[in-house]
């Protein structure tokens, strides 16, 4: 496999020589991290901000695309060599503080979850992408004090018990449960990716165990507007309770629900498992796998037997040498000994 490596300052295009690239997303950040070393110092004046703000740039992986926002540099001048590195974000950082204002908001008319995200990126030139439960939330129930957008949305993504994640690409927000689907259903879905134990090169384990909770209370906190829901896993006593939780967006049995799920899905037996595979170019032949994403379900063919492991961490590296251009991605599957394989 020939590895192809492409970076452009947007939107002019401008190509951008470099030696090495590491990406870095987890589902406990709305967007991915960027380290990039510059071939040629001297290009680092093509990316220094301007009065518009940070440089935006492309970086094009064996036919992968991402976009980032350059917010930081250093450069080095040692003898007669001389470097630069460059550090930046998502482009959804410019919905974060510094970039963006603080808000202050209380709602007056009944919305839906999905309506309150939209409303938070009306003209900003981002768009959301909600895929959660969804419900309607009564007047008075949403409201804030000096807040930025990302952070309004965060806040809405948790009531429910999901997260915030950052298109790679393109200018968007996705709005997804923390758990897509229940450990419990993972051997009964069709994973994103099916990874072939023969492509890996490196592995690691970390192991973490939690009580093996079956039920939680979830509660709204404003009086005559929230409920309170005992959430059980079904099929269990439902004795065994994980930590309490409230928010004043719980109106509703199914937001309720979907909290607890999210919490119980988190318990027993796990481990944090990374797996260091290439990134192989698209269109993919049997036995490859592409670009993998935090939340997408993996499945591991091994001597051992199959197993089911969720996403939670991607590190992407590039490295280009005289020789050779290497692309692979260290993966952290979140893998479930009590309720899945």
């Amino acid at each position: 496999m020939i590895n192809s490596v492409s970076v452009v300052r947007l939107p002019d295009r401008t190509p951008i020589q470099v030696e090495s690239i590491s990406i870095s997303s987890s589902v406990d950040a709305w967007g991915s991290s960027y380290d990039i070393e510059l071939a040629d110092s001297a290009q680092l004046a093509l990316l220094k901000p301007t009065a518009a703000g940070p440089r935006l740039i492309e970086i094009d992986l064996n036919g992968y695309v991402w976009t980032a926002v350059m917010e930081s540099y250093s450069g080095r001048r040692e003898w007669s060599r001389t470097g630069a590195t460059l550090a930046g974000r998502s482009r959804t950082a410019l919905l974060a503080g510094p970039y963006a204002p603080s808000r202050v908001k209380v709602t007056t008319e009944e919305r839906s979850m999905a309506q309150l995200v939209d409303e938070e990126l009306a003209d900003t030139g981002f768009t959301a992408s909600y895929d959660t439960v969804d419900w309607l939330v009564p007047p008075g129930a949403w409201f804030y004090d000096a807040l930025p957008a990302l952070d309004a949305i965060s806040r809405l993504a948790e009531a429910s018990g999901a997260v915030v994640q950052s298109d790679p690409a393109d200018p968007t927000l996705r709005v997804r449960a923390r758990y897509p689907d229940s450990p419990w259903n993972w051997r009964d879905r069709t994973p994103a990716h099916v990874l072939q134990e023969d492509i890996i090169t490196n592995e690691s384990l970390q192991m973490r165990s939690a009580p093996l909770y079956d039920a939680v209370v979830v509660t709204g906190e404003l009086a005559g507007k929230g409920v309170t829901c005992k959430v059980r896993r079904a099929g269990e006593a439902g004795q065994l309770f994980a930590q309490q939780v409230s928010s004043p967006l719980i109106n509703t049995a199914a937001a309720g629900a979907e909290r607890g799920r999210n919490i119980l899905a988190d318990r027993g037996e796990q481990a944090a498992i990374d797996l260091v595979v290439p990134l192989f170019t698209s269109p993919l032949r049997p036995g490859e796998v592409g670009r993998i994403l935090p939340l997408d379900l993996v499945e591991v063919v091994a001597e051992e037997g199959t197993w089911h492991g969720l996403c939670t961490a991607v590190r992407t590296e590039t490295r280009i040498g005289e020789k050779a251009v290497v692309v692979e991605q260290t993966v952290t599957l979140e893998r479930h000994y009590s309720d899945a394989d």
